[in-house]
């Protein structure tokens, strides 16, 4: 590991090692709280927590034109809406372990919409890693059906985390231009004030506020702890180390993720880890290791 590069490979580790944090607090707090109303107060919390950051750093955002501010703002709302949405929706019916070995798909996913859109290049190493993930994703999910530990609602569950990572996926490839431009923690301000602001006159006439003070404190706790950590903190730091060590490098630290949810879930949940599923979560991480491999040639 370069010396130079040292800062950036420390907040990576610390923004998977959260990411898998949240894994936990947001099924968690799934049981009990509308998956809507949930990304809402997290993202109210988490827009709260930047503005000081956004004030600080207007000069940076005045340099932004239109076009991009407007570019970035949508990606803001795809990233810190739709898939915080999407993710409490999935982990409502399946489980943070099954959950979060999805979520490891990220960087493959995100390699394979940066091919398509030809942002990145294919590889065989790249190759094999897909295939390889995808066989670790599948014997992880065969081995709970077909012991009738889950049923319909956790493999719905499983397809919801699949569409959100494919959100996530498109957000890394497609802001890519933004951070080398304007750099990451601008860019972040942004899009989190966007994705909790853009959709608020939407989701104020659908969501029930009233149940705000029927709120428990533990759920409160959980809020502020996703709205701080898991979005600032969690997001602004992989987004810089993403800019600084590149999308290969910065997205193998993903892998810790899955690592880190499926012990607190075996510790925090009670849930239990069979031989498939250890197998597939090996198998994901050689997968993504193959993939940052530096390949002689491409394809």
């Amino acid at each position: 590991m370069a010396i130079k590069n040292a800062k950036a490979h420390a907040a990576a580790i610390v923004a998977a090692s959260v990411a898998g944090l949240t894994v936990i607090f947001t099924s968690i707090l799934m049981q009990s709280v509308d998956p809507l109303l949930a990304a809402t107060l997290r993202y109210c919390v988490a827009t709260l927590s930047v503005l000081p950051f956004l004030i600080w750093n207007w000069p940076a955002v005045r340099k932004m034109s239109r076009r991009d501010f407007f570019a970035i703002s949508a990606l803001g709302v795809l990233f810190y809406f739709l898939f915080p949405f999407l993710f409490n929706q999935s982990l409502e019916l399946t489980t943070a372990a099954r959950g979060s070995l999805i979520m490891s798909l990220l960087p493959i996913m995100a390699l394979s919409i940066g091919a398509a859109f030809k942002v990145e290049t294919l590889s065989l190493f790249k190759v094999l890693g897909c295939g390889l993930a995808i066989i670790g994703v599948g014997l992880s999910v065969y081995d709970g059906l077909a012991l009738g530990i889950v049923g319909a609602d956790a493999l719905t569950g499983d397809m919801i985390m699949i569409i959100a990572v494919t959100v996530a996926a498109s957000f890394t490839v497609f802001s890519k231009r933004y951070f080398q431009k304007y750099g990451s923690w601008a860019v972040s301000y942004i899009a989190i004030c966007a994705g909790f602001l853009v959709p608020l006159p939407v989701t104020a006439m659908v969501i029930d506020f009233g149940v705000l003070p029927e709120l428990t404190a533990n759920e409160l706790t959980l809020l502020l702890l996703l709205g701080t950590l898991g979005v600032p903190v969690q997001f602004g730091l992989f987004s810089w180390s993403l800019n600084q060590l590149g999308p290969s490098r910065g997205s193998m630290y993903i892998v810790m993720m899955p690592i880190t949810a499926t012990i607190l879930a075996v510790i925090a949940l009670n849930e239990t880890l069979t031989p498939l599923f250890v197998a597939g979560l090996v198998l994901i991480v050689g997968a993504i290791i193959l993939v940052n491999r530096e390949p002689k040639a491409s394809l």
